[in-house]
């Protein structure tokens, strides 16, 4: 026959077991925000950090750092096409605000209550996500238009290491700028306009090409990058820090109006947490 635990028994039992609880706690706690911060690939299901930014259509511009329009206007409007909600309005005239500069009308950056969330520490991985569609767009074989570009900004800032340009050839690409200023069209496809496409961006930050790199997933579906594979070594850290913008940024041979809208952008961890619903 088992005999009953004293009280003074009982209680040191009990400070046993909460304090393996509590050490138990510690160490997810301890662990988790490495794994998710060095991890390479997006994690199984239900095992992912939290988003780290989203826009929320509800706060207006609130959510991005800032907005350049050279001319333009930033608002949110409901989806033209009726399936998305509320989403954001990116629109130019296309009438040149004076002679050096060039027609832009973007977002810029990602504002959280903590600050800027700004790209800059070796070895982070991020997925950044978002559903864009375009129209009008006035394209020009031999010009470009920018439409989502990793930017650089502070000491040795020069070009963006990652862009998302139409060529005015019926098609969209994705180019990678490497420290050289050698560039690489890393993934292209069809321009289509007046329809939602989602896309989302994976980076490991580095300055390093041989330690960094870009994955990119269009319309929910990983793509083959240079060399048959899904993941493409790259320095996408310069300058200072990188940060995300979205817009139409153009070349001065382009001429006419142009409308980007923009729905579900968003920065995590893990490609789930960036991935726009649906």
């Amino acid at each position: 026959m088992k005999r009953p635990l004293t009280p003074h028994l009982r209680k040191g039992v009990a400070l046993a077991v909460g304090l393996a609880l509590t050490g138990a706690c510690s160490a997810v706690a301890h662990r988790a925000p490495a794994a998710a911060r060095t991890g390479d690939a997006p994690p199984a299901a239900g095992r992912h950090a939290a988003t780290l930014w989203r826009a929320d259509p509800a706060r207006g511009t609130g959510d991005f750092e800032g907005t350049e329009t050279k001319p333009g206007t930033v608002r949110v409007v409901d989806d033209p096409a009726g399936r998305h909600g509320k989403s954001f309005e990116l629109h130019t005239s296309g009438e040149k605000v004076d002679g050096p500069t060039r027609v832009r009308v973007e977002t810029r950056g990602h504002r959280t209550g903590a600050g800027p969330l700004r790209f800059s520490r070796e070895g982070d991985v991020y997925y950044i996500g978002w559903r864009s569609m375009w129209g009008p767009l006035p394209t020009k074989k031999g010009d470009w238009v920018v439409l989502w570009q990793l930017k650089d900004y502070g000491s040795g800032a020069a070009t963006p290491p990652l862009s998302l340009r139409a060529r005015g050839d019926g098609t969209v690409d994705l180019e990678y700028c490497d420290p050289e200023m050698r560039t690489t069209r890393l993934w292209h496809t069809p321009l289509t306009l007046h329809a939602w496409h989602d896309f989302v961006v994976g980076i490991k930050v580095s300055k390093d090409p041989a330690r960094g790199w870009v994955r990119l997933w269009h319309d929910g579906t990983a793509q083959q990058l240079p060399g048959g594979t899904e993941q493409y070594p790259a320095a996408t850290l310069r300058g200072d820090w990188v940060t995300d913008k979205w817009g139409v940024y153009r070349s001065d041979g382009v001429q006419g109006a142009a409308t980007a809208w923009l729905n579900s952008p968003a920065i995590g961890r893990s490609y789930r947490d960036a991935a726009p619903a649906g």
